[in-house]
């Protein structure tokens, strides 16, 4: 490799180490900002733990000195300085160790870099200060454990550490309170982990730390913490694998019931055994979970929890588990570390349903003129109605003190009822739909449905023997039903219509009649020939529909 090849005389050089400090000892020099002639620090420059110093310069330089400065005035004397220097892994580094004066007090110290490249001057810039401290370093480390389990997560990593005092020579261990650092790796059920940790060096220079990897540790080094008066060495240590021994693991559970209202608990029972080298033996302490999602071994974590516990020293355990919304299975394992074998965790399941809420809408009941009952809707839910769904049809005719059954069905897959029936003059209706599998019990809001009964107390035609194309009189009273009485209806249109003999066609003549305040009605008709006579209510919304019994006449 390429060397610096220019010599300085030895004069010079000795000159370099005499100084006439009236202290007799050489006190290190603040740092300032790089004299006139220099030119931007090259963060490459360093100082090596071995003493050396590294220049992060260009390949093409041809000669290059370091020198060390007692203070950055112009004038300061070159404490040390070399041009023995060797281009390796990139960087001009000195053959040796740069030695400072004896007594020389520790610090850090500036530097001058001078080199020249092809075709060029010497140059000088200011380079990365000399650091004339301890070099506290770490050495080997070692673990207690060559692997974890799940009875024995913890590992104890212990090290040793390096002093040497760049003023003495002497090399020691690092002082006691020194802070060591850590950096570690570890790969377990959440992939590869970096993890950190700190340890304090002892009186005899030694330190330790307990670790829980949680996986197996692949690897790390560590660095002594930087701190006031010392000069950390590089990391070149590396912390030792520690594999893990896993547990293979099974577990039966059942539930106490089936069908489990949401927010309401079911109680979770079973147990849980290891795999050990005398066979399967119940496993105390296990970390049992019940969720509602099938347990994975890509998972940090249990996913869905509705309940855990630990099991006992049989293995068995008990516990409840809080389901909140529909599910076809509880999943009854144990909580996911690196520690248990299986993809996906073992596990077993219980089956169980949980009846969610639904409202009934739409819901409509309707009362016709002619008394016929129609009340529909849907059970509508978030959920998808799977099957079909039982509901009844009920009334009260006592302002819903007691209620009666009128019919009972099911829905269709869609969850769409309809019930069909004569209803009452006046009534409360409500549609019931009990617990099932997939819906709680539910009644839906009560509606009130009536009409007012109306009659034809009188109907009368006269002459009753008119001629034909002549008059005749069409007269009679109409009632309603009031609170179980019954009172003229006034002012209602009725309809008369005439049907002539031999036909089976009903036709009207008018639908103009109309009802005095006593509820009588008088109408001069045309009597077009032998027939039939009849007449019927004009129904609006709130009466039940009536009509007269018809009446022969037989004109001449």
């Amino acid at each position: 490799m390429p060397r610096s090849t220019r010599r300085l005389p030895h004069a010079f050089v000795r000159a370099a180490a005499v100084f006439a400090l009236s202290a007799g000892v050489l006190t290190p020099a603040v740092i300032h900002a790089p004299a006139a002639h220099a030119d931007v620090v090259n963060t490459a420059d360093t100082t090596l733990d071995d003493g050396r110093y590294r220049v992060g310069l260009l390949s093409d330089a041809l000669w290059v000195k370091v020198s060390v400065l007692a203070s950055t005035a112009p004038d300061a004397p070159v404490l040390a300085s070399t041009e023995e220097l060797t281009r390796l892994n990139g960087y001009w580094t000195t053959d040796a160790r740069v030695t400072l004066p004896e007594g020389t007090a520790l610090g850090d110290y500036p530097v001058r870099i001078d080199y020249r490249r092809p075709g060029g001057t010497t140059t000088s810039r200011t380079g990365t200060a000399y650091s004339h401290k301890p070099h506290v370093g770490v050495g080997r480390i070692t673990a207690d454990r060559a692997t974890t389990s799940y009875d024995h997560p913890q590992v104890v990593l212990s090290g040793t550490t390096t002093s040497w005092n760049p003023a003495t020579g002497e090399r020691s261990t690092a002082p006691e309170g020194t802070r060591v650092q850590f950096w570690f790796q570890t790969y377990g059920i959440s992939g590869y982990v970096d993890r950190t940790g700190t340890a304090t060096v002892r009186a005899d220079g030694t330190f330790s730390v307990t670790v829980t990897p949680q996986g197996r540790l692949t690897g790390g080094t560590a660095t002594v913490v930087p701190s006031a008066g010392i000069d950390p060495d590089d990391p070149n240590n590396r912390l030792p694998d520690v594999q893990i021994e896993q547990t293979r693991y099974r577990i039966t559970a059942e539930g106490d019931r089936y069908r489990v209202r949401a927010g309401t608990d079911l109680r979770v029972t079973g147990l849980v055994e290891r795999l050990t080298d005398t066979g399967w033996k119940p496993f105390a302490g296990a970390p049992v979970v019940a969720t509602g999602t099938q347990p994975s071994w890509y998972e940090s974590s249990a996913v869905n929890v509705l309940g855990s516990t630990a099991s006992s020293a049989t293995g068995t355990f008990s516990f409840p588990a809080r389901a909140q919304y529909a599910t076809d299975f509880v999943y009854a394992s144990l909580r996911p570390s690196p520690y248990f074998t299986g993809d996906p965790r073992p596990f077993d399941k219980i089956d169980i349903v949980v009846p969610q809420q639904f409202t009934f809408a739409p819901y409509t009941a309707t009362l016709d003129e002619h008394g016929r009952l129609d009340v529909s809707g849907s059970i509508s839910s978030s959920y998808t109605c799977y099957e079909t769904q039982p509901v009844t049809l009920q009334a009260s005719l006592d302002g819903g003190r007691t209620w009666r059954t009128l019919r009972s069905g099911r829905t269709d897959t869609n969850c769409m009822y309809k019930f069909t029936l004569q209803g009452y003059e006046s009534a409360l209706y409500r549609v019931q739909h009990p617990e099932t599998n997939q819906f709680v019990a539910k009644t839906s809001p009560s509606l009130k449905r009536g009409r007012t009964p109306t009659r034809f107390s009188a109907f009368t035609i006269s002459p009753t023997r008119p001629t034909v194309n002549g008059k005749m009189t069409v007269s009679g009273t109409v009632q309603r039903k009031v609170n179980g009485v019954w009172k003229p209806l006034a002012g209602t249109k009725l309809t008369l219509v005439y049907k002539p003999k031999g036909e089976n066609q009903w036709y009207w003549v008018t639908k103009s009649i109309t009802t005095d305040s006593s509820g009588r009605f008088n109408y001069r008709a045309t009597a077009y020939g032998d027939g039939s006579w009849a007449l019927f209510l004009n129904t609006t919304g709130s009466y039940f529909y009536s009509e007269t019994n018809a009446k022969y006449i037989d004109a001449r």
